[in-house]
């Protein structure tokens, strides 16, 4: 009996994109102006291996989960501050 190799698997991960510091400023000053005077934001997020913009008002940061919840329309939505890649 001999051994069969297994074939090589020729998936290539896709990287999320690559934020720098004066990205990240960025996105905590619009975050803390649209919950201070409740403006209307538009974030992108990057989950799950593709992009997703959800807009509304900036309700609720909670910094100890790292959750940031939105107000759009009449529902609450929460979103994970690790996914999130810009605010406009």
């Amino acid at each position: 009996m001999t051994a069969i190799p297994k074939p090589k698997s020729k998936s290539t991960a896709v990287a999320g994109p690559k934020l720098s510091e004066t990205d990240f400023l960025e996105i905590g000053e619009r975050i803390g102006e649209s919950k201070e005077f409740n403006v209307e934001v538009d974030v992108t997020v990057y989950a799950q291996k593709r992009y997703e913009a959800v807009t509304g008002v900036v309700k609720e940061v909670d910094g100890q989960q790292g959750k940031l919840t939105m107000q759009v329309g009449y529902d609450n939505v929460k979103i994970n501050m690790n996914n999130i890649v810009s605010v406009k």
